[in-house]
C-alpha cells in the first residue's frame, strides 16, 4: 500500500498547493510513483499539474468521485500529469505523477456531511486500485470542514505547511490539536501529524521570532532542510533550513511547471531544496521496499 499524506493548514496562503505539487515532482525525481488528490475546490493543484478543466468538455473530477460514495470510484477520474517538454512529450517527472483533479463544484460535497458514512467516502474511493503508487498526496482547502475531514480519514499522516506568521502558526496548531482529539471520531485512530514545513520565510527579525515559536510549539516535528548541496561543477552550497520566499516559486506556480523545468542556477537551488524535502519525506514515511 502507498503511504497517504494529507497536506493541511487551517489558514490559506501558506503554500499548501505549491508544496503538494513540487513535493510530488521531487518524489518523482527519486523514481517514486505519486498520486496527487486535489480535494480543494479552488483546483489550483490540478492546474499547476498541467490539467485544464474545460467547462464545455466535462470530465470526471473529485466532485463526482466523492458524490458516488462507491469503493474504487477514484480510478475512473485518474489523469496523467500534463507537464510536457519543449517537444510536447511528457517529462520524466510527469510520467510518474497521476492526478485526481478537482473542480469548483467540489464545494457542493461540503453540504453532505450528514450523509451516513460521508467522512469515509474518499477512503472508499481510493480502495482497491492504488497499490501501484508509492505515495499519495492529498491537497486540501484551508479549513477543518467536511472535505478536509475526509482527507484526514483517508490518510496515514498529516504534513502541515506554515509560514512564519502568527495567524498561520495558530492555524497549524489547530490542525495538530484537531487530529489529536478527533482521529478516533474519523475512524482513523492511528492518524498523526508527521511534520511541519516552514514556508515563505523572509530574512526578517519578525520571521526569526515566529520561527522560534514554531519550534517551541512543534519541537522535533519541524522539518529542517538545511544541508550541503554538491553541484556537478564541484561547487558546494548549503540549503536553508526552511523554504524561503523566492520569486521562482511564484513563477513556477503561475506557469504550471515543475521547478526543474527552469535551467539556471536559481532553478537548481529551488530543486535542491525540494529534493531535500523529498529525502526527508522518504526517510520518515515511505516504507523501505518502495524506495527507488
Amino acid at each position: 500500500m502507498p503511504h497517504i499524506t494529507t497536506i493541511a493548514n487551517n489558514k490559506g496562503g501558506v503554500g499548501k498547493s505549491h508544496l503538494t505539487v513540487q513535493l510530488a515532482a521531487a518524489l518523482a525525481r527519486r523514481g517514486l510513483r505519486v498520486l496527487v488528490v486535489d480535494l480543494d475546490p479552488q483546483a489550483n493543484t490540478t492546474r499547476r499539474l498541467g490539467i485544464d478543466i474545460d467547462p464545455q468538455n466535462a470530465i470526471v473530477t473529485m466532485s463526482e468521485v466523492i458524490k458516488s460514495g462507491e469503493d474504487g470510484a477514484g480510478e475512473s477520474a485518474v489523469l496523467a500529469c500534463g507537464w510536457v517538454d519543449s517537444e510536447g512529450q511528457p517529462t520524466s517527472e510527469s510520467e510518474l505523477i497521476d492526478v485526481l483533479p478537482s473542480r469548483y463544484d467540489l464545494i457542493n460535497r461540503e453540504s453532505e456531511a450528514a450523509v451516513l458514512g460521508a467522512v469515509r467516502r474518499l477512503r472508499r474511493a481510493l480502495t482497491g486500485w492504488i497499490d501501484d503508487y508509492d505515495v499519495v498526496l492529498i491537497d486540501t482547502r484551508p479549513d477543518l470542514g467536511h472535505l478536509v475531514q475526509m482527507a484526514f480519514a483517508a490518510a496515514d499522516t498529516i504534513l502541515i505547511p506554515t509560514d512564519p506568521a502568527y495567524d498561520s502558526i495558530e492555524a497549524a496548531i489547530r490542525v495538530r490539536d484537531f487530529v489529536e482529539r478527533h482521529a478516533v471520531d474519523l475512524v482513523n485512530p492511528d492518524l498523526r501529524v508527521a511534520g511541519v514545513v516552514v514556508t515563505r520565510r523572509k530574512p526578517t527579525a519578525e520571521h526569526d521570532f515566529q520561527i522560534q515559536g514554531i519550534e517551541e510549539q512543534f519541537g522535533d516535528l519541524v522539518w529542517s532542510l538545511k544541508g550541503p548541496v554538491h553541484w556537478p561543477d564541484g561547487g558546494v552550497t548549503v540549503n536553508p533550513a526552511y523554504i524561503p520566499e523566492w520569486s521562482r516559486f511564484t513563477e513556477a506556480d503561475a506557469a504550471a511547471a515543475s521547478l526543474s523545468s527552469y535551467n539556471d542556477r536559481n532553478s537548481r537551488k529551488t530543486v535542491a531544496l525540494y529534493d531535500a524535502l523529498a529525502t526527508r519525506f522518504i526517510d520518515e514515511l515511505v516504507p523501505t521496499g518502495a524506495r527507488a
